[in-house]
């Protein structure tokens, strides 16, 4: 049997099993003070967490269930607890990676169709909120943190806890009573998210309903075991390189059929990470009995490579092959209407005896961990090769009313991958966020836009904007290293002396090299605000 997350899905092999996580062996969770009618409810705190290593505790506490009288809005019936169909709102997603969210200031993203703002509060726990202050809709995360930890808004500058509870309403300071009682109306309520923090991953959980709320110590299912465990490494596995994060234009399910294919990797990303002219045949196959509300497995083979592809809902899909030693982490997040969060990792299988030197290993590890030139040297030309074609792919589906049996012609053995992928979200996916029968997708937009890196991922990324701002400050220097050059070259002439002297020689090839790397360093600025993927050039 094997095993996704607290699901289960028959028949997989035992190479592609995750292992559970030990007892324990997960982050301390947070409980944030409530929205509530009299005063905040002391948080339950455990042990600190750290960005990059699970923290193990002996025990975790136990989130105390909302009462009925408080919290930001009336809250939803909770979902049937068995059901046929997954349910999208009760499941924990990866929405940043915590050493590229700036602790000092608020930050919006999107999950599920739900506008979020995310912050660091006074004890150090990350808080999510819907970005909507509830007194003129302004979004709470072009404001503030202040000192105590609660998010300001810009707007008109009320305060919000963690739990979405107003603390503070500038405009009444003078009248306490008055105070109190705006600060108590559910109406001066936003909505608030259970969050939490994961092998170097920020989570959130999209209910924020009472029973969202008791569910707030539960472990994603899509979490990574062998990361979980004491150290991040279990099994043999550990991680090998990087997180890298970046918002792809692209509709959730479409990116998941993509990312669930491996067939189009010896032709859409040839050159990257294929060969086109290698392709004999692959093929991938549905283990029919692992078809479930969980997700599902795919036999595949690639070329001689044999292996599996995984599905496990709501976001995670693995590629693990016998004979080569890495595991591929992919998450694939459903944002809003027409984009995805796409973050993705690796694990190192120190089990499987690869034909990969061990030097060549190391190698290659010690270039991932340089964030900014793997992100525009692997990862960004990866997702380059395809991205486009999707973007345009999904409107021509919808343009086929999203009728993929109809408008997919799939006779190869390649496709049972992607067959499986439209067959479960035909029979669990049910109305998908972002996805549902009549949301329209945003307008098309130019490929240059599509491939756009700099609001995609630089600005984002930690290590990609402070190596672009590297860039440009060492590129303005060198600019004014060649007018200096120049500018010694024309006061040489103005005073007679003569051009052929080694001075004038110096001042010259020095005026040459600032030039050149002028040029230089304007292409590799390039590489962190965009750069065109033309298959054509692909030879």
């Amino acid at each position: 049997m094997h095993q996704l997350g607290q699901r289960h899905v028959q028949g997989a092999s035992r190479s592609a099993r995750p292992a559970a996580p030990p007892r324990g062996a997960h982050r301390a969770l947070r409980i944030s003070p409530i929205c509530s009618r009299n005063k905040a409810v002391t948080p339950l705190r455990s042990a600190a967490n750290t960005a990059t290593t699970t923290t193990v505790v002996d025990s975790v506490p136990t989130a105390p269930p909302a009462p009925a009288s408080v919290g930001a809005v009336a809250p939803a019936a909770s979902p049937a607890p068995v059901t046929n169909t997954f349910q999208w709102h009760s499941e924990w997603y990866p929405v940043g990676i915590i050493e590229d969210l700036d602790p000092r200031r608020p930050q919006a993203v999107h999950l599920l169709g739900i506008p979020l703002a995310l912050w660091k509060d006074a004890q150090g726990q990350w808080q999510a909120v819907e970005d909507k202050c509830p007194h003129r809709l302004a979004p709470l995360s072009e404001g503030r943190v202040e000192k105590d930890g609660t998010l300001q808004c810009a707007y008109h500058g009320w305060q919000f806890n963690g739990r979405g509870a107003c603390t503070h309403i500038p405009q009444l300071r003078n009248d306490e009573k008055a105070q109190q009682v705006a600060c108590a109306s559910r109406r001066s309520c936003v909505r608030a998210y259970p969050t939490q923090v994961a092998h170097g991953l920020l989570w959130v959980l999209p209910d924020s309903s009472a029973a969202g709320w008791e569910k707030a110590n539960t472990v994603p299912v899509t979490a990574i075991p062998e990361l979980l465990a004491p150290g991040g490494s279990a099994n043999g596995k550990s991680q090998f390189g990087n997180w890298y994060c970046r918002d792809m234009p692209i509709r959730f399910d479409i990116l998941a059929e993509n990312l669930l294919d491996p067939a189009h990797l010896p032709f859409a990303h040839h050159g990257v990470m294929g060969n086109r002219n290698k392709e004999q045949g692959s093929s991938t196959a549905l283990r029919t009995e692992t078809m479930g509300v969980g997700g599902f497995v795919c036999d595949a083979k690639l070329n001689g490579p044999e292996g599996v592809v995984i599905w496990q809902a709501p976001s995670l899909i693995k590629y693990e092959f016998g004979s080569l030693p890495f595991v591929t982490l992919l998450y694939c997040v459903p944002a809003k209407p027409g984009w995805s969060r796409f973050i993705s990792a690796t694990l190192l299988d120190s089990n499987v005896k690869s034909a990969i030197p061990g030097p060549a290993i190391a190698l290659i590890k010690f270039i991932s961990n340089i964030r900014w030139f793997d992100h525009i040297t692997r990862r960004h030309p990866i997702l380059d090769g395809d991205t486009y074609m999707l973007h345009v792919q999904e409107r021509l589906l919808m343009e086929k009313n999203n009728d993929w049996r109809g408008a997919y012609y799939m006779p190869a053995p390649a496709d049972g991958s992607v067959v499986a992928a439209r067959r479960w979200f035909d029979e669990h996916g049910g109305a998908v966020p972002t996805c549902e029968p009549g949301v329209q997708l945003p307008p098309q937009m130019s490929k240059e836009a599509v491939l756009e890196r700099y609001h995609q991922h630089t600005k984002q990324c930690k290590d990609c904007s402070q190596a672009l701002r590297n860039v440009e400050a060492a590129t303005w220097l060198a600019a004014a290293a060649g007018v200096l050059a120049a500018l010694v070259l024309v006061a040489r002439a103005v005073a007679g002396l003569p051009l052929l002297a080694p001075e004038s020689g110096m001042a010259a090839l020095g005026g040459a090299v600032c030039s050149g790397l002028v040029a230089a360093l304007r292409a590799l600025r390039e590489q962190f605000i965009f750069v065109d993927y033309v298959h054509q050039d692909k030879n």
